[in-house]
């Protein structure tokens, strides 16, 4: 089954000349030549462009020195509540504006293990978190397959089965970029939201899957996608911060902000 876009014309332009454009803008005009040599992640927001998109794009930025991907694998958050709780796409197409990407069923295949990852397109049919990835993947890199997988469970237990799952399918898939799609603090005011956001990624960079966990609920961090995130961090050595910010940069409204991170991970 093919899959339309969903938040086109709200998330993004709906239209292929001013997404491109936007896209541009964010990501620049550099193109990546060599495939990759080995599996990258980011963590990406996935708020709308006029939001979100500078901090995307720096990410993607970042991720494109490594090289162009074959496959590309997107976690995000079930904000819409439909659907199995580890849900993934198995064939078909997204599409999008500018372009369009074809699921690798034969990698799909792989992750699901039939008990905590299902095939399952409910869960992703009006959720927007793996969806506003899209086109700046492919202004960035083109061409590529992917596996697209939604999580409304996230707990701890369930990161670990995911991300073994995944470890295992990037070796035989080395060519591979992993992203989490994640907005970070929300509805607090800049201050607090910077504040709240430096905890969690300190967490993140030091790789503390259970401190970040106990500080989200310590400090009431409201992250919405701490599952997809912990997924990519512990599949990799390193990470980066690339860009912090929060909505306010953007709105001027610094009483109401939601928080946005980018990182690269390998």
């Amino acid at each position: 089954m093919d899959r339309k876009p969903v938040v086109a014309g709200k998330f993004y332009p709906g239209t292929p000349i001013q997404l491109s454009k936007m896209c541009e803008a964010f990501v620049g005009e550099e193109k990546a030549v060599e495939y990759l040599k080995h599996p990258v992640g980011l963590i990406l927001p996935h708020a709308g462009y006029i939001y979100s998109g500078k901090t995307a794009g720096m990410g993607i930025k970042q991720a494109l020195k490594f090289g162009k991907p074959k496959n590309v694998i997107i976690i995000g958050p079930n904000h819409t509540g439909y659907g199995w709780e580890v849900a993934i796409w198995r064939e078909g197409e997204w599409h999008v504006p500018n372009g369009k990407v074809s699921v690798n069923t034969a990698l799909a295949e792989l992750i699901i293990d039939g008990k905590i990852i299902l095939e399952d397109e409910l869960a992703h049919m009006y959720e927007h978190s793996i969806e506003v990835q899209l086109p700046m993947l492919l202004y960035a890199f083109e061409e590529f397959a992917f596996a697209p997988i939604c999580m409304m469970d996230q707990r701890l237990s369930t990161v670990k089965a995911v991300a073994d799952r995944i470890r295992k399918v990037l070796e035989e898939y080395p060519e591979t970029l992993v992203i989490a799609s994640s907005d970070f603090n929300h509805y607090d005011s800049h201050e607090v939201t910077i504040k709240k956001d430096e905890i969690a990624i300190s967490r993140i960079l030091e790789n503390n899957l259970e401190g970040l966990y106990e500080d989200l609920k310590k400090y009431d961090i409201t992250m919405c996608g701490p599952g997809p995130v912990a997924v990519v961090r512990s599949l990799f050595k390193n990470a980066e911060l690339v860009y912090h910010t929060t909505s306010a940069e953007f709105s001027q409204d610094y009483s109401y902000t939601v928080g946005y991170a980018s990182f690269v991970l390998w």
